[in-house]
């Protein structure tokens, strides 16, 4: 798992960013498409909703987290000492698996080989092991997953590809006394050696464990390839057709895995998992305390239970092998609420709205809505936008005894009667059970996606089955009087256009609103004796903002192609100031992106156009900007605080196509 000693989690609403997994943890889309069989051997992966990860190893015994041996440049030799250090007498199967069995977990991930190289677990392959290399000599993967068959629970090894201990892969900066392992690279010639000890281990993990998943991660050491991890792939899914892998071998997998982070909106079409600390490190680290509350917990898992994901939550044992009290605390109050509310979580499917309630969230299954209340009604009205169909009954899933709410209508929603008081104030559930398939109509979809136009732009409406829409260009809610919607519209200046979907002269769904602007196109600069490439200035220092450059000293000036980050970097506490000037091949208005860990900030000439800025993961945000025909100055700053680092700068717009794409480098100049 990444280094994540400033993992910076922004709650329930963070953005997860699919793009090529880095050390971040954020992660390229691998996830093979469905098929009738993939669906009948995820069916109970699918159904479980709620998983434990547990990152133990040999790190536990300096107690810095589990990217100690990189983050602490701890050579190898003095590294495998811990190993020796390591007999945690206080470990017990049975507890671990009675306290994710309690939590309401219905599987378990345990790493059987992190970054540092160690295996906990029995293998052949090498000595360094736990059985052989430590004076417990004790293999805890047979344990394990002796007490999940005992409990039933699912059973899964987490393996990483990249390997700071291997002999086959050198170090980023092999300083004997100061090295830094990430990312590593295969040595020449050594590729083949250690796919074929990594086939031995998985063999062994395969027919010893008899694991359920297979979770990957390190797959963004240098010289791993897409066609590596599809090789991998099929040769496991050969030694066990059951089995569940997720897609982090790059090239092929089951289902996505965003880190730390919840997608905006699930990602719709492929199987999911967001995993997730409950304090800030993955493996135990005795200085962090920062612990997320029992409620942020719970919501969380509502919240990707309604997008359609899974949630798989790390402990970090001690070195004794005691799981932390506070981390079993908060998993003994989850769950208590899945034993009232599991109903809601589990085997279900993800919300029907397009867009998240404003008071909660929304699960499904057949004939049933439940409706997981965060924020509770003060005047006792839970108003359900869009919900067509009429509800056979309404009542409180806590409520052992199923009383009855009083469900009525007004215009396209329907109105809950509840209780003055929130029974639970973590989260409610309030269940409503239909005759059928429930009928939801969202808000129509106002396009294009680009607000900004220059000249005129064409509106689009998106339709419903079996319902008209009416709309209006002065930000009022549609009436039955309001103008059909047959064809697109043309504005040729600004407007908020709101519409809506009626049957028989009434309103069925939300409103939908969005606002449209006119722009001038900037002017173009004259650009003369000029050469390709990106401009860009070093500097060293702590920030937790991008910095004001024009007041700092660069340790160094340099050209770079485009906007990539030099390779003779620091790990940390850096920024980096880009200059150039980006040729637009014709007038338009363009969308520029950056996608950064930590913050970026884009300029086109004196205007902000993006502003990703602050400590994050990778994450990206977007902005848009009219530009005549013509060359363009452009200026990104960026900087690294802690932990990994990354930047992407793209656009799209004429000339660039409809879609993201890096700026090319043969559009980007410098004054020489």
């Amino acid at each position: 798992m990444k280094n994540s000693y400033l993992l910076k989690f922004t709650g329930i609403m963070a953005v997860a960013m699919l793009c090529l997994m880095q050390p971040l943890g954020v992660t390229a889309s691998f996830a093979q498409t469905t098929t009738h069989q993939d669906s009948v051997r995820m069916s109970w992966w699918a159904h479980a909703r709620f998983g434990m990860f547990i990152h133990w190893g040999i790190y536990a015994v300096p107690a810095h987290a589990e990217w100690y041996m990189n983050n602490g440049h701890v050579p190898r030799a003095v590294y495998e000492k811990y190993a020796k250090e390591f007999d945690p007498t206080e470990f017990n199967a049975d507890t671990w698996v009675k306290i994710a069995k309690n939590a309401g977990m219905k599987y378990l991930v345990i790493t059987s080989k992190h970054h540092d190289g160690f295996c906990m677990f029995n293998t052949k392959a090498t000595d360094y092991n736990v059985v052989k290399d430590t004076p417990w000599h004790k293999d805890p993967l047979k344990a394990l997953s002796a007490a999940c068959r005992r409990y039933g629970i699912h059973f899964g090894t987490y393996y990483s590809i990249m390997d700071w201990h291997s002999p086959y892969q050198g170090a980023s900066d092999p300083n004997p006394m100061h090295p830094t392992y990430n990312p590593t690279h295969f040595k020449p010639g050594k590729k083949g050696a250690y796919i074929k000890y990594m086939k031995t281990q998985l063999k062994e993990l395969i027919t010893q464990y008899h694991p359920q998943i297979m979770w990957f991660d390190g797959g963004w050491m240098e010289g791993w390839t897409p066609k590596d991890g599809k090789g991998i792939y099929d040769y496991l899914r050969k030694l066990d057709p059951r089995l569940i892998i997720n897609n982090r071998l790059t090239g092929a997998g089951d289902y996505e895995t965003p880190e730390q982070q919840i997608p905006p909106n699930g990602i719709p079409g492929h199987y999911w998992e967001t995993c997730m600390t409950i304090n800030n490190d993955w493996g135990y680290n005795a200085a962090d305390s920062d612990y997320k509350s029992s409620e942020t917990l719970i919501r969380n898992l509502i919240d990707i239970a309604s997008k359609g994901g899974n949630y798989l939550l790390n402990v970090g044992p001690t070195a004794m092998g005691v799981i932390p009290q506070p981390e079993v605390d908060r998993l003994d109050t989850m769950g208590a609420w899945l034993r009232v509310n599991g109903a809601a979580i589990y085997g279900t499917t993800a919300s029907p709205f397009t867009t998240q309630l404003p008071w909660g969230r929304c699960t499904q299954k057949p004939g049933k809505l439940f409706f997981e209340v965060f924020d509770w009604p003060k005047d006792g009205k839970l108003v359900i936008h869009g919900v067509h169909s009429e509800p056979a009954r309404a009542f409180i899933l806590s409520d052992r005894n199923r009383t009855p709410l009083k469900v009525s209508r007004e215009g396209d929603a329907l109105v809950v009667n509840v209780p003055a008081k929130e029974p639970d104030t973590i989260c409610t559930v309030v269940a409503l059970d239909f005759a059928g398939k429930p009928v939801v109509y969202n808000p129509p979809v106002i396009g294009p996606k680009l607000k900004m136009f220059l000249g005129s732009t064409d509106i689009t409406i998106s339709s419903a089955p079996g319902t008209e829409i009416r709309y209006t260009l002065d930000g009022q809610p549609p009436a039955s009087s309001s103008p059909v919607y047959l064809r697109p519209v043309t504005l040729t200046r600004p407007a908020t256009v709101t519409a809506c979907y009626f049957i028989d002269g009434q309103p069925v769904s939300g409103t939908s609103s969005a606002t449209f602007t006119k722009a001038e196109a900037m002017p173009a600069v004259s650009l003369e004796d000029a050469s390709s490439g990106v401009e860009y200035n070093y500097y060293t220092g702590e920030w937790t903002s991008v910095p004001d450059f024009k007041d700092l000293k660069p340790v160094r000036e340099a050209v770079l192609p485009d906007f990539r980050l030099p390779k003779n970097r620091a790990l940390q506490y850096y920024a980096i100031e880009y200059k150039a000037f980006v040729y637009i091949p014709e007038s338009g208005v363009y969308t520029f992106y950056t996608s950064s860990d930590d913050g970026s900030r884009l300029y086109i000439g004196n205007n902000l156009v993006v502003d990703n800025d602050g400590l994050h993961g990778m994450t990206e945000a977007h902005g848009a900007i009219a530009l005549a025909k013509g060359y363009h100055p452009i200026r990104v700053g960026y900087f690294q605080s802690q932990g990994s680092d990354g930047l992407e700068v793209k656009c799209e717009g004429p000339g660039f196509g409809n879609k993201p794409i890096p700026i090319p480098d043969t559009v980007i100049y410098f004054k020489r």
